[in-house]
Protein backbone atom coordinates (compact mmCIF):
# COMPACT_ATOMS: atom_id res chain seq x y z
CA UNK A 1 0.00 0.00 0.00
CA UNK A 2 1.24 3.15 -0.68
CA UNK A 3 2.37 6.01 2.33
CA UNK A 4 -0.37 8.61 1.65
CA UNK A 5 -3.03 5.25 1.04
CA UNK A 6 -2.29 4.36 4.73
CA UNK A 7 -2.08 7.56 6.42
CA UNK A 8 -6.14 8.15 5.65
CA UNK A 9 -6.96 4.37 6.30
CA UNK A 10 -5.29 4.99 9.94
CA UNK A 11 -6.93 8.00 10.48
CA UNK A 12 -10.71 6.46 9.68
CA UNK A 13 -9.62 3.22 11.92
CA UNK A 14 -8.56 5.20 14.63
CA UNK A 15 -12.10 6.31 16.51
CA UNK A 16 -9.92 8.74 19.22
CA UNK A 17 -10.50 11.10 16.36
CA UNK A 18 -13.84 11.41 17.27
CA UNK A 19 -13.40 11.94 20.96
CA UNK A 20 -13.65 15.74 20.85
CA UNK A 21 -16.50 16.13 18.42
CA UNK A 22 -20.30 16.80 19.53
CA UNK A 23 -22.74 14.27 18.12
CA UNK A 24 -21.05 11.33 18.22
CA UNK A 25 -23.16 8.40 18.09
CA UNK A 26 -22.26 5.12 19.36
CA UNK A 27 -24.56 2.49 17.44
CA UNK A 28 -25.51 -1.02 19.02
CA UNK A 29 -24.80 -3.70 21.63
CA UNK A 30 -20.51 -2.80 20.48
CA UNK A 31 -20.80 1.08 20.38
CA UNK A 32 -19.83 0.94 16.73
CA UNK A 33 -19.32 4.88 15.48
CA UNK A 34 -17.40 4.13 12.59
CA UNK A 35 -17.65 1.75 9.59
CA UNK A 36 -16.21 0.84 6.00
CA UNK A 37 -14.78 -1.39 3.47
CA UNK A 38 -11.92 -2.11 2.40
CA UNK A 39 -11.26 -3.89 -1.70
CA UNK A 40 -8.69 -5.34 -3.45
CA UNK A 41 -7.98 -5.27 -7.15
CA UNK A 42 -5.64 -5.86 -9.99
CA UNK A 43 -4.08 -2.91 -11.88
CA UNK A 44 -2.05 -4.73 -14.66
CA UNK A 45 0.49 -6.52 -12.39
CA UNK A 46 -0.02 -4.34 -9.27
CA UNK A 47 -2.74 -4.66 -6.53
CA UNK A 48 -4.48 -1.56 -5.75
CA UNK A 49 -6.75 -0.92 -2.88
CA UNK A 50 -10.29 0.79 -2.20
CA UNK A 51 -11.06 2.08 1.09
CA UNK A 52 -14.58 3.44 2.13
CA UNK A 53 -15.17 4.54 5.73
CA UNK A 54 -18.53 6.30 7.39
CA UNK A 55 -19.04 7.76 11.05
CA UNK A 56 -22.02 8.56 12.88
CA UNK A 57 -22.03 11.99 12.33
CA UNK A 58 -22.48 11.56 9.28
CA UNK A 59 -18.90 11.76 7.43
CA UNK A 60 -17.83 9.65 4.64
CA UNK A 61 -15.20 9.53 2.18
CA UNK A 62 -13.65 7.33 -0.16
CA UNK A 63 -9.62 6.42 -0.91
CA UNK A 64 -8.23 4.42 -3.33
CA UNK A 65 -4.53 3.83 -4.68
CA UNK A 66 -3.86 5.24 -8.16
CA UNK A 67 -1.45 5.85 -10.55
CA UNK A 68 -0.68 10.18 -9.38
CA UNK A 69 2.53 11.26 -7.87
CA UNK A 70 0.98 10.80 -4.53
CA UNK A 71 -0.53 7.22 -5.04
CA UNK A 72 -3.93 8.51 -3.82
CA UNK A 73 -7.14 9.14 -4.99
CA UNK A 74 -10.57 10.03 -3.20
CA UNK A 75 -13.47 12.21 -2.55
CA UNK A 76 -14.97 13.18 0.55
CA UNK A 77 -18.74 13.43 0.82
CA UNK A 78 -22.06 13.14 3.01
CA UNK A 79 -22.99 16.31 3.72
CA UNK A 80 -25.68 18.27 1.36
CA UNK A 81 -25.73 15.10 0.08
CA UNK A 82 -28.89 13.20 1.72
CA UNK A 83 -29.04 10.00 -0.97
CA UNK A 84 -25.16 9.47 0.49
CA UNK A 85 -25.69 10.21 3.95
CA UNK A 86 -28.56 7.67 4.05
CA UNK A 87 -26.80 4.78 2.27
CA UNK A 88 -23.62 5.71 4.71
CA UNK A 89 -26.07 5.88 7.60
CA UNK A 90 -27.55 2.12 6.50
CA UNK A 91 -24.59 0.72 6.04
CA UNK A 92 -22.66 1.61 9.49
CA UNK A 93 -25.92 0.48 11.27
CA UNK A 94 -25.94 -3.26 9.84
CA UNK A 95 -22.15 -3.40 10.33
CA UNK A 96 -23.16 -2.56 13.91
CA UNK A 97 -25.50 -5.36 13.67
CA UNK A 98 -23.10 -7.81 12.88
CA UNK A 99 -20.03 -7.64 15.20
CA UNK A 100 -20.91 -10.84 16.84
CA UNK A 101 -20.13 -12.63 13.35
CA UNK A 102 -16.71 -10.66 12.99
CA UNK A 103 -12.90 -11.15 14.39
CA UNK A 104 -12.30 -8.25 17.33
CA UNK A 105 -9.18 -7.36 18.39
CA UNK A 106 -8.64 -4.51 20.32
CA UNK A 107 -8.85 -0.63 19.55
CA UNK A 108 -5.74 0.59 17.67
CA UNK A 109 -4.84 -3.03 16.63
CA UNK A 110 -4.35 -3.69 12.91
CA UNK A 111 -7.04 -4.02 10.31
CA UNK A 112 -5.58 -7.19 7.77
CA UNK A 113 -5.84 -5.72 4.36
CA UNK A 114 -7.82 -7.73 1.73
CA UNK A 115 -6.02 -11.26 1.34
CA UNK A 116 -6.70 -10.80 -2.74
CA UNK A 117 -7.84 -9.05 -5.83
CA UNK A 118 -11.50 -9.92 -5.93
CA UNK A 119 -11.36 -9.70 -1.68
CA UNK A 120 -13.68 -7.36 0.39
CA UNK A 121 -12.46 -6.48 4.03
CA UNK A 122 -15.36 -5.39 6.11
CA UNK A 123 -14.58 -3.18 9.62
CA UNK A 124 -16.62 -1.86 12.25
CA UNK A 125 -14.64 0.67 15.03
CA UNK A 126 -15.44 1.67 18.79
CA UNK A 127 -13.61 2.96 20.90
CA UNK A 128 -12.71 -0.20 22.67
CA UNK A 129 -12.43 -3.00 19.81
CA UNK A 130 -12.13 -2.96 16.02
CA UNK A 131 -13.97 -5.59 14.38
CA UNK A 132 -13.81 -7.44 10.82
CA UNK A 133 -14.32 -9.79 8.38
CA UNK A 134 -13.41 -11.09 5.21
CA UNK A 135 -15.25 -12.49 2.16
CA UNK A 136 -15.15 -12.63 -1.87
CA UNK A 137 -16.77 -10.28 -3.11
CA UNK A 138 -19.56 -12.37 -5.73
CA UNK A 139 -20.38 -14.24 -1.70
CA UNK A 140 -21.37 -10.97 -0.57
CA UNK A 141 -23.78 -9.85 -3.65
CA UNK A 142 -25.02 -13.08 -2.58
CA UNK A 143 -28.50 -11.56 -0.12
CA UNK A 144 -28.25 -15.02 1.42
CA UNK A 145 -25.44 -13.78 2.87
CA UNK A 146 -25.04 -12.24 6.37
CA UNK A 147 -23.19 -9.05 5.37
CA UNK A 148 -25.03 -8.69 1.87
CA UNK A 149 -26.74 -5.57 3.17
CA UNK A 150 -24.01 -3.99 4.99
CA UNK A 151 -21.70 -4.71 1.71
CA UNK A 152 -24.95 -3.93 -0.70
CA UNK A 153 -24.78 -0.23 1.25
CA UNK A 154 -21.41 0.31 0.58
CA UNK A 155 -21.73 -0.26 -2.67
CA UNK A 156 -24.71 2.26 -2.90
CA UNK A 157 -22.46 5.26 -1.20
CA UNK A 158 -19.87 4.51 -3.59
CA UNK A 159 -22.08 4.86 -6.24
CA UNK A 160 -23.50 8.24 -4.48
CA UNK A 161 -19.78 9.21 -4.16
CA UNK A 162 -19.55 9.16 -8.04
CA UNK A 163 -22.30 11.05 -8.77
CA UNK A 164 -21.67 13.37 -6.02
CA UNK A 165 -18.19 14.03 -7.79
CA UNK A 166 -20.19 13.80 -11.56
CA UNK A 167 -22.17 16.84 -10.43
CA UNK A 168 -19.73 18.73 -8.61
CA UNK A 169 -18.33 21.84 -10.99
CA UNK A 170 -14.98 21.02 -12.44
CA UNK A 171 -12.01 22.89 -10.93
CA UNK A 172 -11.32 26.13 -12.40
CA UNK A 173 -14.73 26.65 -14.06
CA UNK A 174 -17.89 28.79 -12.37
Amino acid sequence: MKTAYINMRNFWLDVKNLENRKGVIEIGADKISVAGIEMAFQDGAETKHLFLATNSLGDSSLYFENNSKSGLGGMIGGHGHEALQTAAAHMLAHAAKLTDKMTSVPAGGELPAPSAPGMVRLFAVSKDKLFYAEAAETELRNPENPFYPFFAYSQQTVGFFRTQEEQAPAKGHA
